[in-house]
């Protein structure tokens, strides 16, 4: 099994180099490797379920992180030989489905945008939209300012788009307890801003126990918003 280890761990780690993503999902992982697999274990005859029992032990290792039940992993700190993942391997190219959010047009791995969404049962927690395809992927530190924390769960909170959109201008915040803060300069007519924001200074947002955003990123979020 260690041999299978060694493999998996280089084939993730030219998944990563060459998507630029480090969440994949087990299958598309299994469909876009399963030549490389077939060609250095040729007496396997199910590699799928052999490929799933070395991404367990990925993850056992605090090399994976286990996102969903869907088979979503993202990739840590992989323990991979330099020289060999260096060699060319002549296996082809690693691709990924990437999801463009509506704000400021960024591209993740829609795995990951589809693990979000499921811990958060296809639901923004501040106004209740509950359309998966009015949903965004929010960060609360910046995605620009962070990218080793873009796939990080304690720094995202799936939101309808335009409450998305107010989050990153910085219109309403939460603090480290979940409570909902308005900026004293949004001014609206709009009923929905109203009743999601305004009307509910103060209050506590709910998360589900599973999943909930880091305490600590928010104050960070918060320490840039020159109104806290």
């Amino acid at each position: 099994m260690s041999e299978w280890r060694q493999v998996v761990r280089r084939e993730l780690h030219r998944y990563r180099d060459q998507t630029g993503h480090d969440v994949v999902e087990r299958q598309d992982l299994l469909d876009q490797s399963r030549s490389v697999l077939e060609a250095e274990f040729p007496e396997a005859n199910t590699p799928g379920q052999t490929l799933s029992r070395v991404l367990q032990e990925l993850r056992d290792s605090d090399e994976l992180e286990f996102l969903d039940h869907a088979g979503t992993y993202r990739i840590r700190e992989l323990e991979v030989d330099a020289a060999d993942v260096s060699t060319d391997q002549g296996t082809g190219t690693y691709e990924a489905e990437t999801y463009e959010t509506t704000v400021q047009a960024r591209s993740m791995p829609a795995a990951f945008r589809e693990a979000v969404l499921s811990w958060y049962d296809a639901r923004c927690p501040v106004s209740g939209v509950d359309h998966a395809g009015l949903l965004d992927v929010a960060h609360v530190l910046p995605w620009s300012d962070y990218p080793d924390r873009r796939t990080d769960p304690a720094n995202v909170i799936p939101l309808d788009k335009t409450h998305h959109e107010a989050f990153d201008r910085g219109l309403f915040t939460l603090d480290s307890g979940f409570h909902l803060h308005v900026s004293p300069e949004l001014s609206t007519d709009s009923d929905v801003l109203r009743r999601t924001l305004l009307d509910r200074e103060g209050n506590r947002v709910e998360f589900p126990d599973v999943r909930q955003p880091s305490g600590e990123y928010l104050n960070q979020h918060n320490s840039r918003l020159d109104w806290w």
